[in-house]
């Protein structure tokens, strides 16, 4: 009873985990970031050359100088005018309340030929951040845009939040199993 309760337990757990690195419209799939766009998608690739060579596609490790890489895999954005904007996560209710106001970067529509949008920014603090990539057709008619929320410099708190629930979860799971293996057991007689 109690191993069931236990293995419901982390399932769920991981369930929450999967859940909170969910970030909009982007995801990993097969090593590769992915940005749904409307019914197209996009790669989509971080780096912070000053601080490591890694890659990033959701969450940016630290303030300061960033660039970003946006790759349209269909056609179809190709042909589409592409606009970029960073905006900052304020609470606002609507992602156009104050935009202007709120926008840390902004790339005008453009079409990218190549399919490959790159932009670079210094962010100057840690803070959370809204994406918006929007994608129109010449004539008006199709419409697309991707909103993906992600932070600037806060990963380590939630890579600490995440370990410390799981430390929280197995030393509650090892005194249900002690419990259960020497406490419950009553001495033959």
């Amino acid at each position: 009873m109690m191993m069931r309760f236990f293995a419901a337990a982390l399932l769920a757990a991981a369930g929450w985990v999967t859940q909170a690195h969910a970030h909009g419209d982007v995801g990993v799939n097969q090593g590769q970031c992915l940005m749904k766009i409307g019914p197209d998608t996009m790669t989509f690739t971080g780096y912070q050359p000053q601080k490591s060579r890694e890659q990033f596609c959701d969450d940016i490790p630290d303030a300061g100088p960033t660039i970003i890489t946006l790759d349209a895999q269909q056609d179809e954005l190709r042909d589409m005018a592409l606009e970029m904007r960073v905006i900052r996560d304020v609470g606002q209710k609507d992602d156009n309340e104050n935009l202007e106001a709120n926008t840390e970067y902004y790339s005008p529509p453009n079409k990218y030929k190549t399919g490959t949008l790159t932009f670079e920014h210094v962010f100057p603090v840690e803070g959370k951040f809204i994406g918006l990539v929007k994608a129109k057709s010449d004539d008006g008619t199709k419409e697309y845009v991707a909103r993906f929320p992600f932070s600037v410099g806060l990963t380590q708190s939630k890579e600490i939040t995440i370990a410390v629930f799981f430390a929280a979860l197995a030393l509650v799971g090892f005194g249900l199993w002690y419990k259960n293996q020497f406490m419950g057991k009553k001495p033959k007689a």
